[in-house]
């Protein structure tokens, strides 16, 4: 058996540019901020047992992506100890998040520009007007995510201590799939369910959490 201790440490930084505008990500419109109504984080926890180690970073984001994740470990390359081909990103998958869209970073790509190509005669409105030297984004918005998220993954690698862990149970609303399915057999994304065809909507809801 292992006599092997484990050490947990935490870090979290804002997400929040201050004074500045940025886009938010998770629409087919484009959308400014004119305030922030909530504070988004990137929070990490770095586990180290003996000789392994993983470091875990969940993001108010729409999405990451591989850009982002190489921009994350080359910033911390240089921290002491800290194995940066074991840190992990993930997103809550918000929509009322920055976008970072890069000329590379294809699974952030804007959704105007995917529209664009969808539809090359529409025209599109912006909803709300905006001086242009307000807003962060493009490189300037991934570079600056790319700080925030290090150094919160910096703050839990330099702090882990001694800890423990236990199993446990929460409840949290998790919303039905939206696929609609029909008595022929087919079913739809965002299909329609007020027709005589409507069965139900695909998959359940299971709000129970397993956690550590």
């Amino acid at each position: 058996m292992s006599n092997y201790s484990i050490k947990i440490g935490w870090g979290e930084e804002s997400l929040v540019p201050k004074n500045r505008t940025v886009s938010l990500s998770g629409q087919f419109y484009e959308r400014i901020t004119d305030k922030v109504e909530t504070e988004i984080t990137a929070t990490a926890m770095a586990i180290e047992v003996g000789d392994e180690a993983v470091i875990f970073c969940s993001c108010d984001l729409n999405a990451t992506s591989h850009l982002l994740l190489l921009s994350v470990r080359e910033r911390l390359s240089k921290v002491e100890g800290l194995p940066t081909e074991k840190i992990i990103l993930n997103a809550i998958h918000s929509h009322n998040s920055l976008s970072y869209a890069r000329s590379n970073d294809s699974p952030q790509g804007s959704t105007l520009n995917i529209l664009a190509k969808l539809l090359p005669n529409a025209k599109y409105e912006k909803l709300v007007s905006y001086n242009k030297d307000d807003l962060i984004a493009g490189e300037e918005a991934h570079a600056f995510l790319a700080d925030r998220i290090s150094e919160a993954i910096k703050k839990a690698w330099l702090g882990r201590k001694e800890a423990a862990y236990a199993p446990g149970f929460g409840r949290a609303a998790v919303g039905m799939c939206r696929r609609v399915c029909y008595s022929d057999g087919s079913a739809k994304m965002w299909g329609d369910s007020e027709t005589a065809c409507f069965t139900e909507l695909e998959g359940g809801n299971d709000n129970g959490i397993e956690l550590i």
